[in-house]
């Protein structure tokens, strides 16, 4: 058993049944000895609203324990990081640190177009300039019917894979392919597909030898598209019109720009800045709520504590500056992506500012602390009658919890457990609205979200 820890092929379907998958398609790539070519494939279930694992006529005959990459039903964060780093993080919330800075592309229209001051984009582009890899592992997930991971071989090609993803894409599609090349690449992914890439280097000596950096995306969870579209009908916009989501349009962090067929094309409406108060709740009500895949919602890990150099949001005042180009938050965790980090700024891609950790922290919200406290949601899905995925944190989180987690994480998992309760649906905003004012547990807080909701702004 290696580090993450591993399922067996005769265990993907149960997976799949109790919500742990959350379709990174790394099952696809066998960890044993035992390799059945094409054995494993990914399809887009109508059901499930995302990506799952099916086995193929091929692979039918396939020993049933043979061992599979399953970041959503196990994930082991100590036993990783002491793989990975030879020890525990000396500080649990934002993990293993050589460097924290905010930062952003030097380009303006990388800095402008790519997510969070486009300085993955900006590395990337370094490292194919600079000769460093021949790839660049990335997603392609503006398609809400055809994103999926794709193979990038040249700087020029990153323009198509910049932006954001909230909604499922088809991650693992060419895996396989990077898998069985030769060629040295960078891998660029959310936590747990960053996670699951570091067991395959340690199953797969020779991948491991051809991987020259890895990195992490902040992540708040993907939502299934049925969400979303409620979303956006609020703004007059069908979902079966729409061809194209870019979710970062604009001024940074951005306004959902879309491309649909119904003459509405280049149509944007706001996420959070810009918005009424009120929308404000139905965003959180499709991005962060029922339509929320289960294993995002108990997850330990939103700020890819295992890649080299995790990239994010800094959700701070100091940076929400009128028609600001973009920031990013940026940790250096290994002394690999330090050197490349350094490198891309000596190189004049990348300017690096100040952030200090505990704005880093204050950047991330509640959401980083809820993602910490993982184990509280696994004990209330049980409690819920859910079937949850096996975590572990680190030892220092444990001790550190607080009684409103269990509120939190009560509410959280009543929405997933709730999704498909039609009866509910008419009563989603009236509930939102009981939550905002009223899980608080202050009264300062309250009245002021109330002045906000009467004001509607």
């Amino acid at each position: 058993m290696t580090a993450l820890g591993t399922i067996t092929v005769a265990q993907l379907p149960e997976v799949v049944k109790t919500g742990q998958c959350m379709g990174c398609g790394f099952c696809q790539l066998p960890v044993g000895d035992t390799v059945t070519p094409a054995a494993i494939g990914m399809r887009y279930s109508p059901e499930d609203e995302y990506w799952v694992p099916e086995i193929s006529k091929a692979g039918a005959e396939m020993d049933p324990e043979d061992l599979r990459i399953c970041p959503g039903a196990r994930m082991d964060m100590r036993a990783l990081s002491e793989a990975i780093f030879g020890e525990l993080p000396a500080d649990p919330m934002v993990a293993e640190a050589k460097l924290i800075a905010s930062g952003h592309a030097t380009d303006d229209n990388v800095r402008r177009n790519a997510a969070s001051g486009g300085v993955t984009s900006a590395i990337l582009g370094y490292l194919f300039t600079s000769g460093s890899i021949d790839v660049a592992y990335c997603t392609n997930g503006r398609s809400p019917d055809s994103g999926r991971g794709m193979l990038v071989r040249s700087a020029a090609d990153l323009k198509s894979m910049m932006g954001s993803h909230y909604h499922p894409v088809n991650f693992g599609d060419m895996l396989p392919e990077l898998a069985d090349s030769t060629s040295r690449f960078a891998f660029v992914g959310l936590p747990c597909e960053v996670a699951a890439l570091r067991q395959l280097l340690a199953a797969r000596p020779d991948l491991a030898k051809r991987c020259v950096l890895v990195i992490g995306l902040f992540c708040g969870g993907i939502n299934r598209f049925s969400g979303i579209a409620d979303y956006l009908r609020n703004f007059g916009v069908d979902r079966a019109n729409v061809t194209g989501i870019d979710y970062r349009d604009g001024p940074w962090p951005g306004r959902i720009r879309l491309t649909a067929t119904d003459g509405s094309d280049g149509k944007t409406v706001p996420r959070i800045l810009g918005n009424s108060r009120w929308n404000i709740l139905r965003y959180v009500i499709a991005f962060q709520g029922y339509s929320m895949l289960p294993r995002c919602r108990i997850c330990p890990d939103q700020i890819a504590d295992f890649a080299d150099i995790a990239v994010g949001d800094p959700h701070l005042g100091r940076f929400k500056e009128a028609d600001s180009p973009g920031h990013s938050a940026i940790i250096a965790r290994t002394a690999t992506g330090l050197v490349m980090l350094e490198a891309a700024v000596a190189a004049g891609a990348v300017v690096l500012g100040d952030l200090s950790r505990d704005e880093l922290v204050r950047s991330q919200g509640y959401t980083l602390e809820n993602r910490r406290h993982a184990p509280v949601y696994v004990r209330m899905a049980r409690c819920l009658g859910m079937t949850p995925p096996e975590i572990t944190v680190y030892d220092d989180l444990e001790k550190a919890r607080s009684p409103h987690q269990n509120v939190y994480a009560l509410v959280d998992l009543l929405k997933i457990k709730w999704r498909g309760v039609k009866f509910l649906r008419p009563f989603h905003l009236v509930i939102q609205v009981f939550e905002y004012l009223f899980l608080t547990f202050s009264i300062r807080i309250l009245l002021s979200r109330l002045k906000k909701l009467v004001s509607g702004r």
